[in-house]
């Protein structure tokens, strides 16, 4: 069996405008130190800094502010370049981690020397006994993911197993070489470029696992209330814009070469632009500005595309 080694794993958190919700994930972090960190990275292009970093001393933590808005992937890859150690554990700012998050993942990573990147489990935060999802694997008959285990109550039948993973939602533990190999996030993909870098990884020999022994709560809102699948683009209408824009993008990487591609993908990105829009009008105050973002997302992604 393997075993820890201190000072491996740097975590890396791009944040934008949710203080409340990284100080959570921070404390949780600090509450569960794992032996094999090293430090932690917050990459911060919010709108109005907050200084963390000395409230987080244990943690070795740098907090890297930036003087405009990068979005997710830049931030990523901003973050994972100031990094020396063999390991970086990518962690959105809307999580928290318990004691067995980053040694488990860690441990499954560390004995397989062909995996280059493995994310935990995802449960709701504010109910565990509900998955987010165990691990999204891409149908390549269609556009769509199948998300195993989502807003269905834990499965003992799924759990310590090694699934294959075509994209890395939420968390994820990687290999500094695999990184390297790759040349990070590509930055096209400005806020959802996770299944692109799983893509990239496994055309360059690498394995991309979900290990679901080990968890990560995932603080957002859990099925219930209308609108409860929007809640991250009713309170950023600029990311709506590049979320639609992105999934036009890779939808054209991995089906652009079928007939009727573009029709295809119109006619499927309408089964989450519609549910999106009844959430906006729903949910938000921001509902011209969100619309617009979204309609401009879809028409660049579009004239990207065709």
């Amino acid at each position: 069996m393997a075993h820890l080694r201190s000072g491996t794993v740097t975590i890396v958190i791009p944040t934008h405008n949710r203080y409340g919700k990284l100080r959570a994930l921070l404390e949780s972090i600090e509450k569960n130190r794992p032996n094999e960190l090293d430090s932690v990275i917050v990459v911060d292009d919010s709108e109005k800094p907050v200084r963390i970093a000395s409230d987080f001393q244990r943690l070795n933590l740098v907090h890297k502010v930036l003087k405009e808005r990068f979005f997710i992937s830049r931030a990523k890859n901003i973050g994972w370049r100031e990094t020396k150690t063999e390991f970086v554990f990518f962690i959105d700012d809307d999580n928290v981690v318990d004691e067995g998050t980053i040694p488990r993942v860690y441990q499954a990573i560390l004995r397989l020397p062909k995996v280059g990147a493995v994310m935990p489990a995802v449960l709701y935060k504010s109910k565990p006994s509900l998955v987010w999802v165990y691990a999204a694997q891409f149908l390549r008959s269609g556009p769509r993911f199948n998300l195993i285990g989502r807003n269905l109550p834990r499965d003992a039948s799924l759990e310590n197993r090694l699934l294959v993973a075509d994209a890395l939602p939420n968390a994820f533990m990687i290999r500094r070489k695999a990184l390297d190999d790759i040349g990070g996030f590509d930055e096209r993909l400005v806020v959802n470029s996770s299944m692109d870098l799983s893509l990239r990884l496994k055309s360059k020999g690498w394995q991309v696992l979900s290990f679901t022994g080990s968890f990560i709560y995932h603080d957002v809102e859990p099925p219930g209330k209308i609108g409860w699948w929007a809640t991250h683009g009713a309170a950023d209408p600029k990311r709506v814009r590049f979320e639609i824009r992105d999934w036009f993008i890779i939808m054209h990487m991995i089906h652009g070469k079928k007939r009727f591609f573009m029709l295809r993908a119109m006619l499927e990105s309408l089964r989450f632009i519609i549910p999106n829009l009844l959430a906006y009008v729903l949910r938000s105050k921001s509902r011209r500005q969100l619309v617009l973002s979204l309609a401009n997302g879809y028409i660049e992604g579009i004239r990207i595309t065709c």
